[in-house]
């Protein structure tokens, strides 16, 4: 890769990056630190946001970086993934606003007062309340918003087709990056390791089929705990893999075949 001089490029570890001038104002208004946002290092959110834009808008990837036979189709490549960065990145901005957030407080108590036929809510919000408690606004706001999403369902352990269901039109690309970012492990391990001591487990594949974090019953609970030094990489491998999710998720190729 060749660093570049120029006044709306950036470098950012050795890589290539936008000015921050050139993100959405949303993150513009992050790195200004404007009040509303609930991040604790809004620094290393907007450098990745930098980082984000410039590889998607450049075609700064794998597939040109060591196939320069392919050189031709950057041009293509940058005018439409260049368009999917923006839009990511300007959900994402508006995903870490405070406001966006689920009230946990009010949401337990909405379940809660509605009787001991609702236990199995109870459990999956205290289980979004417990995952608050572990990450905070490190994580965005369809993070939680997923893991909720049972409670809203004809009971818990229903199961949606993820791209066909209309009921959930609206969420499905936030929600299914956000699950598809828990192949980052030990964000994983401790979803599950907290839905555990609730007798819970989600599930979610990943084909036209998937489900919206599907809740299935757990034999056993089990404790895990992200090791410190090592917890800042894995919250930002985790947001990195939601957003190149997310910008892809439209391109992916799906069939109703598979539900």
């Amino acid at each position: 890769m060749l660093l570049l001089d120029a006044p709306n490029v950036q470098i950012i570890a050795g890589e290539n990056a936008v000015a921050i001038s050139q993100l959405p104002q949303v993150w513009q208004a992050i790195a200004a630190k404007e009040t509303g946002f609930g991040l604790p290092d809004p620094h290393s959110y907007v450098e990745m946001a930098q980082l984000f834009q410039y590889k998607l808008e450049q075609g700064d990837i794998d597939l040109f970086n060591e196939r320069p036979e392919l050189a031709h189709l950057i041009p293509s490549f940058t005018e439409l993934f260049g368009q999917l960065a923006r839009e990511t990145l300007l959900f994402y901005g508006n995903d870490f606003k405070v406001e966006n957030y689920p009230n946990f407080v009010e949401l337990l108590r909405e379940v809660e007062s509605k009787g001991l036929e609702y236990a199995n809510e109870v459990k999956v919000a205290r289980i979004a309340i417990d995952l608050f408690d572990e990450f905070g606004y490190e994580l965005p706001a369809s993070f939680y918003q997923v893991h909720l999403a049972p409670i809203y369902r004809d009971h818990v352990f229903e199961e949606r087709a993820l791209r066909f269901d209309p009921r959930d039109r609206e969420h499905k690309r936030g929600w299914d990056a956000a699950l598809h970012a828990c192949k980052v492990f030990a964000v994983q391990m401790k979803v599950q390791s907290i839905a555990s001591k609730y007798g819970f487990t989600y599930q979610h594949g990943c084909g036209c089929n998937s489900h919206l974090s599907s809740i299935d019953q757990s034999r056993g609970a089990f404790d895990y705990e992200l090791l410190p030094q090592k917890r800042q990489r894995w919250i930002r491998s985790f947001i990195w893999t939601a957003w190149y999710e997310y910008a892809f998720f439209p391109i992916v190729p799906n069939t109703s075949y598979l539900v």
